[in-house]
Parts: structure tokens; C-alpha cells; sequence
């Protein structure tokens, strides 16, 4: 800090004569737990539970916290927390802590903050400190309003809005302009110190009031006569603490004790029951008890009809105590030089090591007839006592023991199975007797044992199967062994349930085993259920007998089985539960069914339960508790048995950091309210945004940041989001606090935020407007003026292009007409001898033969093929071959009539197509044609090249297809080459005809 050697020292000395407490009087108890004689001023106030079954949780500086010194804490309008530590103000919003440490921002002398209130008028943090160091900040800005060189102890606003300030040096009034008033003894203060200010609300008959505590007394301001008048009836020594409760009696805290006024025109009294002091701070918590800080005795909590006490034991960060205060959902803050911590009297109660648990994994929980709750955990036994629970450790078997169930029978006998010893019997809490592997079992892993009632007989199970063993005081003994030998479905037990009619349901890993009763008693013949039948669960991890059915908690959800129907329900997801995997299972005295599982507990209302096991409902309802209703954790554990129900009603859960216990009858009463959600920042790419600002249109990215300021479980508070003028629907955030959105169009938007806690409901939601302005190009007379321009432009551009299409059209019809006719012709003529191709003939001989038929008229084809061409390819090559192939074509063509036609057929064949000729005509005209082909002479390629031709010949029939008679023309060009080639072959039938 800044000149900080003489401003500590001097604080230092200030804070000595403060903080060293005087004798404690002889009304102060030494020991933490303090009785209460007959009568209390606190008349009707009872504590639900004891403090140290509260939820608990603390912060020091390994959570973020800049100093372990928390000096006042407060809570703003909004929520935030505000802690005044060595430091500087921290501010708190469950999740984070924001550090004001830089006194060139804060405007401080010295960084160390000793008090800190809050204006709810203005919602103005004020913040005291040494060196007369009192600043304010609006939430934007801090402003300095610092007093002399004194130091300031604490400030409060009254009900006329003006601010005080106690100091070393005397009080101060501080007007609205920054300046201020200056109060000591000759005002009427018992001693110019002041180490506390409080502003005493106007209740009932008393009217508001301005206290303030000295080294030497208590004086309250006279507004008449702007003199302080001391309280007489209250010893002259210094004051710690003032508060006024709700039922209007005044609670003044000094080095002599605790005093009490019941009404303003009567004396200070002392407490009539022994407190433990000297008291550091007083709160009134919401059960109307008076909760107390101490120097060394921790945090006490005085009732009308108990008063209890918890220190760094019961893991309050110090014992030191130096503020207390309560939240806005009754959540008690307790500062102290260790850190701060929460307690609240949540709907679960947890018990762990700090409440004498052995061990935090708990496996097994269960009660005697006397009550007793016991405990097993993978350390050793433990079992109820009169603060918590206490460790049954006398035995050495008890030192270090892993538990694994446990099973009371009757006043003072407990069995308890273990890991490694087998099964022990205690006596009470003593080790009477044992059976392990030395005395007969197979496997010294002991998961469950269950007594049978009215007997002496106990049921263990084991990874080895199913044991019958006896149980006598100081001895158990070994009966029989049940495994798949003798007809189980698998030999590793995980639990045991007993119905109406003695039979057992034993379940295991992967399968589920009925032992029938047999006419012997307690005796059994085990039947395998088929479990595929009708669910998909395999894995059982408990089971329990209730009103005519056995119910099971199993990997895949809930199975059921009416003993009188034998009929099997599966409840699961499917049905509307938010998980499958559930370890333990109970039903409460109303019938709710409660389930247990590493996500929490479930509550299932007996209606429901009722609507469905009925069918009359597909789905079920619930409620899900977790860490936000006091668990210190939602993962539960497994074992014989992991949930129970006392004798008070209460159902008790094993879980993963200690016991769980809830009241079912008051879950109705237990309601936790959304915290109020809090946008703390929006930020573009362009900076902090402001609600109702204007967002830049080159702005791409947006960013909110949020948190709900709510402290039952912060970290599990979900978060919902929506942008009004983007979103259609709320967006689920989860646990997230921060939303972005990037490339927004231009327009109006609200985003919008809204909290709940796991199972709640949603909070109203925070709301911050902004808009995004638009470019140039994207306002309404811009695109005005561009449509009227384009428009223009078009009419003209259109105009002008029709002409030109027009233009163009007239082109190219002409073109495509030329280009049609071209590949007409390319693609109906024989590219090397410009005859008519085989697609053309095909196309020309369909045409004729409908004509032929239609009119009657006769039609012949002839098939020519060159003889023996491959030799003439083989001799000339092919290009050879091609000159004789266009020689050969332009001979046939020469040789018949105008009205045939004529066709390359194939490589070195030909087809003729003689419209209105009969075969005898035909063969007159063809063989013309192969009398050419022979004399055919080529001399400009090879004089000695010579050709012949075989020519089939077929007249089409009646009801005959081109196809038919082609396949006919074909046949006799077959048997032309048959008959030596160079030859006329006419088709038979023709011939017949």
C-alpha cells in the first residue's frame, strides 16, 4: 500500500484497543455448548435443525478471494454481494469475485476496506477505510468523500437518506454536496471512538433511530437538539455490535456481555442465559434466533428454546468471527479472518467427517430398534450421537474396515458386512463374533446382509451366491450356500428383498433370481426371471417390498411386480424420467417414491406413481433435488442397504461425500425462487455496448454476459436466452454465462435472460434493448432510388435487347435450319460411301413394309455381302479394303432402279430395297447387280484386284414385320455363301408363295 508504514501502525494500534476483549463476565459460557435456563427474551424462535447440520460452504483466497480478512459483507439491490476486506472492495456474484484494488480507480488512501454499506435509495456502495479514507461508487464511477486521518469503522444511511460514519476520531454526518458534519464527546458521545453505527428501522413502537457503539459506551442521535444522548443503563466499555429484531427488542453487544431492551422507554438488561463472548457481531437469522460471532468461540446461534455452537471444526474458516449477515434468500454470511462462509437450513441435511462421520464414501445406512442411525463407509462404522455421529472404533477389526452393508437386529446387535472381514456382529459397538473365510465363507466380500424377521437367520450376499447363515449373541454360524449349481441365475448378489409370502427376490450384476418358498421352512428353490421378457434393465441395485409389489432401482430405470398378479411394470426415460440409473429406492410415509442416483434424488408424488402403475398416464411427474437443496453432493452410492427410512419419517441417503437426510413432509414447504438474473456486460468487436444504445452496422460480433446473483448453489443455476428479432424460442444455456451473436442484420432487438435452479422454475426474464442502425445502402430511400434507376434502365436495356434478339432470332432459325438438314443428312448416310446407313435403311424398310401391307403391294429385300473381303483387307490393308468398299458401292447403285433403295448394311455388307417388286423381278434386277460386282474393274487401285458378291433375297409375306423378313433375307444369304458364293439365293418361302 501507499504510505503504509505509519498508517498500519497506526491501525494496527487502533485495531488492538478494538479487537483485545475485556474479561469474560460470569454470565459467558466456556464451553461451546451453552444451556438455556427457563426464561428467553427470544420468545418464539426454534431452530429447525442445529448449526452444524446446516449446508456449509466457504471461500478464501484459493477460491479468488484477494485476502482471508473479510471485514463487512453486503448485498446490493441488484444482489451482488460486496465484501470489505484488506484488499479493497470485492463485489461477489456467486460465481466470480471482481477485485477493486487500484486505489487510482477507487479514489482510496489505502487499499484496506474495513466496512462497506450500501444506499438502497440510490443503490450506492460506500466503502470505509483507513486514513479517513470513505468512498462511493454508482456502479460506473467512484467518487472520494474522505474525512480526516481517523479511521472509518462503519457507515449506515438513515431513514432521512443521510450518511454516517463512525471514525476513530468521532461520527460524521455527510451531506448530499460531499460535505459533512463532525460529532465527538462534546456532542454527547461517550468517547470520541466510535467503532459501531447502527440505523435502528422504525418498528412498531419504536421510532427510527441512529445508534452508535464507543470504547466506552452507547449513545443514540437526538435529531431536536443534534446532540447524542448516552444510553446510562449499559455499562461504559466498548461496544461490538447492535441490532434491532424483527419483534422489537434492541441487542447491544459489548466487552461485558450481551444486552437486551424489549422497549425503548425501558432499561438494557443483561442476557438471562449464559452466551459465549465477548461477541464480535449479531444477526437475527430467519428462524428469528440470534445468531452471534465470537473471537474464539466461532459462530453460536441463541434460541428461545437451544443454543448451539460451530467453529473451525464443523468447518467454519475461523473462528475469528467479524460480520455476519443474511441475504435476500436467507442465506447467513459469516465473515471472518479465514475466509467467509454460507450457511443455510436447507431441505437436505449432510453428514460428513466434520460431523464425526469415519470416513466420507458412505455405502451402507441403516437404524436399530432403538433409533440409532448407523453408517458404513469405506473407512470404518459410525452411528448417531447426540451432535452429529461418533466413530465405533473400540475394536481393532473397527480401526480401518471397509462396510459394505449393514443390518441392525434388535436393541444392540448390529451385523456388518464388509470388504475383506466378511460379516462382523457388534454388540453394543463391541466385535462379538465373525464369519469370514477362517469360519466357513467362500469369499470374505460380504455386499448385503439381511435378517429375516422373527428369526435368528440372516441372508448374506456374496460374489460366491447366496448364504443362510444363523445368527446367535456372540456367534454366527453357517447354514447352507445357494449358487447357480442350484439354480441361481448368477452367483454375485447385490441385493435382497423379502416379500409378503417369505420368498426372496435376489438380484445380482446381470440378472434377477425368485427364490420360491418351499414346504420346509426357510427354504427356497431359485427360479432365473427372464428379465428380456419385458425390460431392457439388467444390472439391480436395490430393492424394496411395498404395498403387495417388490420394486427395484436398476441401470434402465424402475421395475415392479404385483405379488398378487404377477404382472411386470418398467418405468424408465421413456416415461418422463430425467435419468435411468438409480441406486437406491424408498417410499416416503405419504407413498412417494424417492430414487436415488449419481445425478441427484428424485421425488416421484404417489398420484402419479398411482395414474401409472393404473395406465391411465403414460409419464410421471418428479421433483430433482441436487446440491442446491443442501447435498454436499448429488452422487449417491450403492449398498446394502444405501437408503432408509427412521422413525421420525425421515428417509437417509448414502452418498459419495457423507449421509444425506430430508424431512418428506417438508418438501411441500420447500421452495427455492429463481435468483434474478443480471446482464453485467455486452460487448461488440467495437467496444461496451449500453441497453438502448445503438450498435454500429460494421459491428459483427455481440456478446452478453450474465449471471443469476443467486447463492444456494450458483454453479448450478441454468440459464435460458432469447433474442427478440432473431430467436423464435428461448435457447437453453445451461451452466454457460455468456451468449454471442455475430453478423446481425440491422433492426430492433431485445435479448433476454432468464434463471432457475435445477427443478425450479424460470425467473422472470432481464431484458437490455439496443438497435443495430443500417449502412446507407440498406435504408428505404436508397433502395427506393436504386428500383426507380434499375427500372429505367431495364424498360431501356429490354427495349433495345428485343430488337437485338429479334435480329439474332431470324439468324439463327436460319442456321439451325441449314445445320439441321446437315446432320439429318450425316446421320442417315454412310460416312465412307455415301449410301444410306443402317439406321436409314432400318427407318426406310418399316416405312415400306406398312405401305406394303397397307395397299397391299409387294416388297422385296435383297442382303449382299462381298466374298471373302478379310483376304482383300488382309492383301490391300484397309485403306484397300475402303477404295473396293465405295468401288462396290457405286457398281450396285448403278445397277439398279431409281425407285430402290440402296444401303451399306454393315462392314462389307449391303441391303436393296425394291418397293413394288415381286422376287422373280427382284432376282432379275440383283443379279444384274452381282454380274456388275464381278466385272467390275479397278484399275486405278490394282488391276488384278478382283470382287465377288452373295446376294439373299426374301419377299416380304402377309403379317409379316421388317424384322421377320430381313431374318428371312439373312437365311438365304447364309445359304448363298453355303452354296460356293458368287451367287443368288432366293428365301423359300418366297418361292412357295
Amino acid at each position: 500500500m501507499r504510505d503504509g508504514g505509519i498508517g498500519w501502525l497506526a491501525l494496527s494500534i487502533a485495531l488492538l484497543l478494538v479487537f483485545v476483549p475485556a474479561p469474560l463476565l460470569a454470565q459467558s459460557s466456556d464451553s461451546p455448548e451453552a444451556t438455556t435456563s427457563d426464561f428467553s427474551p427470544l420468545v418464539a424462535s426454534v431452530a429447525s435443525k442445529p448449526l452444524n447440520q446446516h449446508a456449509l460452504r466457504s471461500w478464501s483466497t484459493r477460491d479468488g478471494l484477494p485476502h482471508n480478512s473479510v471485514n463487512r459483507i453486503a448485498q446490493s439491490n441488484e444482489g451482488y454481494l460486496w465484501l470489505a476486506t484488506w484488499e479493497g472492495p470485492v463485489r461477489y456474484n456467486g460465481r466470480e469475485f471482481v477485485v477493486f484494488d487500484d486505489i487510482d480507480v477507487t479514489k482510496m488512501p489505502e487499499q484496506g476496506a474495513l466496512d462497506l454499506a450500501i444506499d438502497k435509495n440510490t443503490n450506492t456502495v460506500i466503502v470505509g477505510g483507513p486514513r479517513g479514507g470513505l468512498v462511493t461508487f454508482d456502479g460506473q464511477q467512484w467518487q472520494p468523500n474522505n474525512l480526516d486521518s481517523g479511521y472509518v469503522f462503519e457507515t449506515v444511511i438513515n431513514d432521512l437518506g443521510e450518511r454516517w460514519a463512525a471514525t476513530a476520531n468521532g461520527v460524521f454526518r455527510i451531506a448530499a454536496d460531499g460535505s459533512h458534519t463532525h460529532y465527538t464527546t462534546e456532542h454527547g458521545l461517550p468517547a470520541d471512538f466510535s467503532f459501531r453505527l447502527y440505523a435502528a428501522p422504525d418498528l412498531g413502537k419504536r421510532q427510527p433511530r441512529l445508534w452508535v457503539g464507543t470504547e466506552s459506551g452507547v449513545a443514540y442521535y437526538d435529531g431536536v437538539s443534534d446532540q447524542f444522548i448516552p444510553e446510562r443503563s449499559l455499562p461504559n466499555v466498548q461496544i461490538r455490535a447492535l441490532r434491532l429484531l424483527s419483534n422489537g427488542m434492541m441487542v447491544i453487544a459489548s466487552d461485558d456481555g450481551l444486552f437486551y431492551q424489549n422497549q425503548p422507554d425501558q432499561p438494557f438488561r443483561p442476557w438471562p442465559q449464559p452466551v459465549n463472548g465477548p461477541i464480535t457481531a449479531i444477526e437475527e437469522g430467519p428462524e428469528g434466533c440470534l445468531w452471534v460471532g465470537t473471537f474464539e468461540y466461532g459462530l453460536g446461534r441463541v434460541c428461545s428454546d437451544s443454543q448451539d455452537w460451530i467453529s473451525v471444526a464443523d468447518g467454519l474458516p475461523n473462528s475469528h468471527v467479524l460480520d455476519i449477515f443474511k441475504d435476500r434468500e436467507n442465506n447467513m454470511w459469516v465473515s471472518t479472518h479465514g475466509g467467509f462462509a454460507q450457511l443455510r437450513d436447507s431441505l437436505f441435511t449432510s453428514f460428513t467427517p466434520n460431523q464425526g462421520l469415519k470416513g466420507s464414501y458412505v455405502r451402507s445406512i441403516n437404524v436399530d430398534d432403538n433409533g440409532v442411525m448407523w453408517v458404513g463407509t469405506n473407512d470404518g462404522v459410525s452411528r448417531r450421537a447426540a451432535r452429529g455421529f461418533e466413530a465405533a472404533e473400540d475394536d481393532p477389526l473397527l480401526k480401518a474396515l471397509s462396510v459394505l452393508s449393514i443390518e441392525p437386529v434388535g436393541e444392540n446387535i448390529v451385523y456388518v458386512g464388509t470388504y475383506t472381514e466378511g460379516v462382523l456382529q457388534l454388540t453394543n459397538g463391541q466385535v462379538t463374533a465373525q464369519l469370514g473365510r477362517q469360519q466357513g465363507l467362500t469369499h470374505s466380500e460380504v455386499r448385503v446382509v439381511k435378517s429375516i424377521p422373527g428369526t435368528s437367520l440372516l441372508l448374506l450376499g456374496t460374489p460366491n451366491g447366496l448364504m443362510l447363515a444363523e445368527g446367535m449373541p456372540g456367534s454366527i454360524r453357517l447354514v447352507k450356500r445357494y449358487t447357480v449349481a442350484d439354480g441361481m441365475a448368477s452367483d454375485f448378489v447385490t441385493s435382497i428383498t423379502i416379500d409378503s409370502d417369505g420368498a426372496l427376490w435376489v438380484t445380482s450384476t446381470s440378472s434377477m433370481t425368485y427364490f420360491k418358498s418351499t414346504e420346509q421352512p426357510y427354504s427356497w428353490r431359485p427360479e432365473p426371471v427372464d428379465l428380456e421378457a419385458f425390460t431392457n434393465a439388467r444390472n439391480t441395485f436395490a430393492g424394496v417390498f411395498h404395498q403387495g409389489s417388490v420394486w427395484f432401482a436398476t441401470d434402465q430405470g424402475l421395475l415392479t411386480r404385483s405379488i398378487e398378479t404377477a404382472n411386470w411394470r418398467w418405468l424408465s426415460r421413456r416415461n418422463g424420467l430425467p435419468f435411468d440409473k438409480s441406486f437406491t429406492i424408498n417410499f416416503d410415509a405419504n407413498d412417494n417414491l424417492w430414487l436415488g442416483g449419481s445425478r441427484g434424488i428424485l421425488r416421484i408424488p404417489a398420484e402419479d406413481l398411482q395414474a401409472w402403475l393404473k395406465s391411465e398416464v403414460d409419464t410421471v411427474s418428479y421433483q430433482l433435488f441436487t446440491e442446491a437443496d443442501g447435498m454436499i453432493t448429488r452422487q449417491l452410492t450403492t449398498g446394502g442397504p444405501a437408503s432408509v427410512v427412521d422413525r421420525d419419517g425421515h428417509i437417509w441417503f448414502a452418498a459419495a461425500l457423507g449421509a444425506v437426510a430430508v424431512d418428506p413432509d417438508q418438501v411441500e414447504d420447500h421452495g427455492v425462487q429463481s435468483p434474478p438474473a443480471v446482464i453485467e456486460s455486452v460487448r461488440t468487436d467495437m467496444g461496451l455496448l449500453n441497453s438502448g444504445d445503438e450498435l454500429d452496422p460494421n459491428s459483427s460480433r455481440v456478446e452478453f454476459r450474465y449471471v443469476g446473483l443467486g447463492y444456494y448453489m450458483p454453479e448450478h443455476i441454468l440459464y435460458q436466452v432469447r433474442l427478440r428479432g432473431f430467436d423464435d424460442n428461448w435457447i437453453d444455456r445451461g451452466r454457460v454465462l455468456n451468449t454471442e451473436y455475430t453478423a446481425l442484420p440491422a433492426g430492433e432487438y431485445t435479448f433476454s435472460v432468464r434463471t432457475k435452479y435445477p427443478g425450479g422454475q424460470w425467473s422472470l426474464p432481464t431484458d437490455f434493448h439496443f438497435h443495430k442502425s443500417a449502412y446507407f445502402y440498406q435504408q428505404p430511400w436508397f433502395w427506393f432510388v436504386l428500383v426507380i434507376s434499375v427500372l429505367t434502365i431495364t424498360i431501356t436495356s429490354v427495349h433495345w435487347r428485343i430488337r437485338a434478339l429479334e435480329n439474332t432470332r431470324k439468324r439463327l432459325q436460319k442456321m439451325v435450319r441449314e445445320q439441321t438438314q446437315e446432320l439429318e443428312t450425316l446421320a442417315l448416310q454412310d460416312a465412307l460411301t455415301g449410301l444410306a446407313n443402317r439406321r436409314a435403311f432400318d427407318q426406310r424398310l418399316g416405312e415400306e413394309v406398312r405401305r406394303g401391307k397397307r395397299h397391299e403391294a409387294n416388297l422385296t429385300i435383297g442382303l449382299l455381302d462381298l466374298d471373302h473381303f478379310k483376304a482383300i483387307n488382309d492383301r490391300y490393308l484397309h485403306t484397300g479394303g475402303d477404295q473396293i468398299l465405295k468401288e462396290i458401292s457405286r457398281v450396285i447403285q448403278a445397277n439398279v432402279r431409281d425407285i430402290d433403295v440402296v444401303a451399306r448394311w454393315g462392314g462389307e455388307e449391303f441391303a436393296v430395297i425394291l418397293p413394288h417388286t415381286n422376287v422373280y423381278e427382284a432376282r432379275r434386277i440383283l443379279e444384274r447387280v452381282r454380274i456388275a460386282v464381278e466385272e467390275a474393274q479397278f484399275e486405278e487401285f490394282d488391276r488384278d484386284a478382283h470382287v465377288t458378291v452373295s446376294i439373299g433375297i426374301a419377299e416380304l409375306q402377309r403379317n409379316e414385320s421388317a424384322e421377320e423378313l430381313l431374318i428371312r433375307a439373312d437365311r438365304a444369304l447364309y445359304h448363298a455363301k453355303g452354296d460356293g458364293r458368287n451367287c443368288l439365293v432366293i428365301d423359300t418361302a418366297a418361292l412357295n408363295t
